[in-house]
């Protein structure tokens, strides 16, 4: 059996299975990767941010992004192997040029040459340009978190949000990370779109052939609300928090693409869609505790206030209050002892990428 044959075996193996190890599925999407010629470090690289998603009870990011992640480098509008450039102008910020690589790959090393700045300088800030699609930011955030930082990750992203009183999307859903340590406990994690939905899901409606979408998700062309999902993928999604949410979405767009000076979200396409680079730009920040209160007192503050949190009084009938990532982590052990659930979407995207392998474009 071919090496091709025998990893589209796998693919399609692993989409019929009900669970998968978290080895396993890890070392499936790095061999795909590889196969498109990814250096093995890098995909080993990929693989663990792509299955983060997965570990830690996300449907809807991760691993099931592989077919882009593959056609992208089928096609060659991502590369395989870029050549990165960064430029520090200041001690404690750099830009990264990616060239167009992976995204996944990029963004964790500009991740972690803001922890170095940081553990030197209080703080490190990376910003960068000409990427792809980087998968989850609350991967990005807990990074620094691991190593005892305070994280924050950011990306734009193709339009999606209209700035409040317009009606054309400019703004992508421009998702939020950001990950605070504590002491012998898991990190807080939060990771958050500026949108009430993701765009996705509503095509995933769409497809589905479901004639409705919950109200509050999305406006029609002309700026109206619609539950109506073929009139919704037309117009732009609902931001969260109404001008709240609008102006997270710009605040996200201006650290990403005017701190590196690329491409703003309004000028961003995926690769699968246009067949060219999809310039995405990002934007990561670590802050040292030891550079502000000291990490001691930093952190029986952090745990006097995770404390204060998941002690408070609860709602009548209602789950207690809890911190944010206190599920995800919950997820990934549960995934670690039985394995990671395999949703429809997760195999659709392995099976998806199983065809695009055996039939490369001439």
């Amino acid at each position: 059996m071919s090496d091709i044959a025998a990893l589209t075996a796998r693919l399609r193996q692993t989409a019929a299975a009900e669970r998968v190890t978290p080895a396993e599925l890890s070392r499936l999407v790095s061999d795909v990767f590889v196969q498109c010629g990814v250096p093995r470090i890098d995909a080993d690289i990929a693989a663990e941010v792509a299955v983060w998603a997965q570990l830690h009870g996300s449907d809807s990011h991760g691993a099931v992004h592989l077919p882009l992640y593959t056609r992208g480098l089928i096609d060659q509008t991502i590369k395989c192997q870029p050549l990165f450039a960064v430029k520090h102008a200041m001690p404690c910020c750099a830009v990264i040029d990616a060239d167009n690589g992976l995204g996944l790959v990029v963004s964790r090393r500009a991740m972690d040459m803001a922890i170095d700045m940081a553990r030197t300088h209080g703080l490190g800030a990376v910003a960068v340009r000409k990427s792809s699609h980087f998968g989850a930011a609350g991967y990005y955030a807990e990074r620094a978190a691991e190593h005892g930082m305070i994280g924050l990750a950011f990306t734009n992203a193709m339009p999606a949000i209209a700035p409040t009183g317009g009606t054309e999307g400019l703004f992508g859903t421009n998702p939020i990370g950001a990950a605070f340590p504590i002491p012998h406990a898991d990190p807080v994690v939060a990771d958050m779109a500026t949108a009430a939905v993701a765009r996705s899901r509503i095509r995933h409606a769409l497809a589905a052939g479901q004639k409705a979408i919950p109200e509050g998700w999305a406006l029609d062309p002309a700026g109206q609300p619609t539950t109506d999902p073929a009139v919704a993928v037309k117009g732009s999604l609902v931001p969260i928090g109404g001008p709240k949410g609008y102006a997270l979405a710009l605040m996200v767009e201006v650290l990403c693409s005017a701190l590196s000076d690329g491409e703003p979200g309004f000028q961003v396409t995926y690769e699968n869609m246009v067949k060219r680079p999809s310039n995405i730009c990002q934007f990561f920040l670590a802050l040292n505790p030891e550079g502000f209160a000291g990490a001691e007192r930093y952190g029986a503050r952090m745990t006097h206030i995770a404390e204060k949190v998941t002690t408070a009084k609860g709602m009548p009938g209602a789950e207690p209050p809890r911190l944010p990532g206190s599920r995800g982590h919950a997820v990934k052990r549960k995934a670690a002892a039985e394995g990671i659930v395999m949703f429809d979407n997760l195999r659709a995207a392995l099976k998806n990428v199983a065809g695009m392998i055996e039939s490369p474009p001439a």
